[in-house]
């Protein structure tokens, strides 16, 4: 039985679905999960896998089939149930346009009580999935890198973002190859091999995973050749060759059912039945067990490198330029002037702009002076997008928060001129009914669903056009502060800061990844007791104990100093 539903809402769809259960006599008894599919793509293909796995997994499947750019806002629903759902119930959710920005909310009315939650991606995968805003409610989160229009590259991504419970597809491609070469290592007389050799499609994330898997379960590196030409048809792994002294171990896929085996001493070799798994089998195989695959994290690691040094993220670029004037005045006029003109020149070449602001005395003049330079820079500011580098955790209201400070000189008057208010991304306070770590996360989730998810967490791509950043007498930007724990937590966009050294103790703040993915970085400072700040952030990159030193823009990096800070650059 299938129901559609036009313009709805989450209470509808779970009211109509409990209609259809009374009607014709289905219940939820049987559900062992929940499995929500995220797509932007053809829904079908990952619609009938999930319908041949309910099969030995009964779930309700919920499909939130995302279109971003619909020019207007709305859900429609198709609830499926009994024959037409296999042994599950499926609701698919046509959110379009702004309900993408709380699907978590949507979602929240439509998950079966105490089931575990399972989040799978069929194609564009979110680099870190525990932080995406579906993936921080799953235990389970899966993805498919070899779908994604880059794959190696969305594989390193993952393992930068990866957190326990996180799968990957490409990875459970290897489940039988694994277990081949296993009984393959295990014929006596066992020994470690001198040397290790993958052979598969170049690129192909299956095949950098079993060269991360055989280095890291036997300690020695696995070179990665290219398939004979011949050969070439076989996508994935094609061949597995473990040298021993005795001889070599050759594993060769021959066709897509079978591979042949030769083992030392037996060139005749064994046809081993092992054929290529579909798009249902591999969505079966990874609902069996819900646990974390620590193995897969273990060899994410072991493939790709990770970034230990936050100093890194700065590393490479243009170095930084002074713009010294009279005092903070003229510092709030200059800044705001040039960031008029690159968020102009932005516009000419995309579609929007992305600003960052920040507080203190300064970023707060140059805030209040930003609506006279972007009007005289004719900016359409209907196209920007503003963002805050930190906040205080305190009372929407209080004065202490950087959202207040500019609320009349910036915020008011750009949306007058047409900024549109969901344009203007406040960061939550406590009155949002959220702790202190759910509201860092939204954050970052609003930055990813925004489009800066890959920037982040890919060295030279940019997402903000302009990133304003106020310089503390400490050397902390944003509320990243010297020598400070939570400066270091880098898997995701935004992070919570506790027991901050300035008050309020309480703060979210970007981070070190994501304050560096920035066309142009304006730092600004005024005031002697800003000077040994100065020096130090015009020094070697170490974010650790200088933070000012640690963003860079991809572009230009720029200090507007007044004569007082600047002082002891002249020495």
């Amino acid at each position: 039985m299938i129901t559609t539903l036009t313009d709805t809402t989450a209470s509808a769809i779970d009211k109509k679905m409990i209609e259809m259960r009374e009607t014709f006599g289905a219940n939820t008894i049987g559900r062992v999960l929940t499995l929500i599919i995220v797509s932007t793509g053809d829904i079908e293909e990952p619609l009938e896998a999930a319908i041949a796995a309910s099969h030995e997994h009964p779930a309700r499947v919920l499909v939130v089939d995302a279109n971003p750019e619909a020019e207007t806002s709305g859900l429609d629903a198709e609830i499926r149930v009994g024959r037409d759902a296999g042994s599950g119930e499926i609701v698919i959710l046509h959110a379009r346009g702004d309900v993408l920005y709380s699907l978590d909310t949507l979602i929240m009315a439509l998950l079966l009580p105490d089931a575990p939650i399972v989040t799978w991606w069929p194609e564009t995968a979110p680099s870190s999935p525990v932080h995406d805003v579906l993936g921080s409610m799953s235990q389970r989160r899966i993805t498919d890198s070899a779908a994604s229009s880059d794959p190696l590259a969305t594989l390193k991504r993952l393992r930068r973002g990866y957190s326990s419970g996180d799968s990957d597809f490409a990875w459970a491609r290897l489940t039988r190859w694994r277990g081949l070469v296993a009984s393959a290592y295990e014929v006596p007389p066992i020994s470690t091999p001198t040397s290790v050799e993958v052979s598969g499609t170049p690129g192909n994330p299956s095949v950098e995973l079993m060269a991360g898997w055989l280095a890291h379960a036997l300690g020695v590196r696995a070179e990665i050749v290219a398939p004979p030409a011949d050969d070439s048809d076989f996508a994935g792994v094609h061949s597995v060759r473990l040298v021993r002294r005795d001889g070599a171990i050759e594993l060769t896929r021959v066709s897509d059912d079978s591979v042949v085996m030769k083992l030392p001493g037996d060139d005749t070799g064994q046809h081993v039945t092992m054929p290529r798994r579909a798009l249902a089998e591999l969505i079966t195989e990874e609902l069996r067990r819900l646990d974390p695959d620590e193995v897969y994290g273990e060899v994410l690691a072991e493939t790709f490198s990770g970034i230990d040094d936050t100093s890194t993220y700065a590393t490479g670029k243009p170095s930084p330029a002074d713009v010294v004037v009279a005092d903070a005045e003229a510092i709030a006029v200059a800044a705001a002037e040039r960031t008029a003109n690159q968020l102009r020149t932005a516009l000419a070449e995309r579609s929007v702009a992305h600003l960052v602001v920040t507080g203190g005395s300064v970023g707060t003049r140059t805030a209040q002076a930003l609506p006279a330079a972007l009007a005289t820079a004719e900016v359409d500011v209907s196209r920007l997008h503003l963002w805050w580098g930190d906040e205080r955790f305190v009372d929407p209201d209080s004065p202490e928060r950087n959202e207040v400070g500019v609320r009349a000189g910036l915020l008011e008057p750009l949306v007058e001129a047409g900024l549109p208010r969901r344009n203007v991304h406040v960061m939550p306070s406590p009155a949002d009914g959220m702790s202190l770590d759910d509201a860092a996360a939204w954050y970052g989730q609003q930055l990813d669903q925004m489009g800066g998810d890959e920037p982040f967490r890919t060295r030279g791509r940019a997402f903000f056009d302009v990133l304003l950043l106020g310089v503390g007498p400490d050397g902390h930007v944003a509320s990243l502060f010297p020598e400070h724990p939570d400066q270091t937590h880098v898997r995701a966009s935004a992070v919570p800061v506790t027991q901050s050294p300035k008050p309020p103790s309480e703060r979210i703040s970007l981070t070190w990844p994501v304050l560096n993915s920035s066309r142009h970085v304006v730092l600004l400072a005024a005031g002697e007791e800003k000077a040994a700040a100065v020096r130090h952030g015009h020094g070697d990159i170490d974010p650790w104990t200088v933070p000012a030193s640690g963003v860079r823009g991809l572009e230009s990096t720029v200090w507007f100093l007044d004569r007082a800070a600047a002082r002891s650059l002249e020495s």
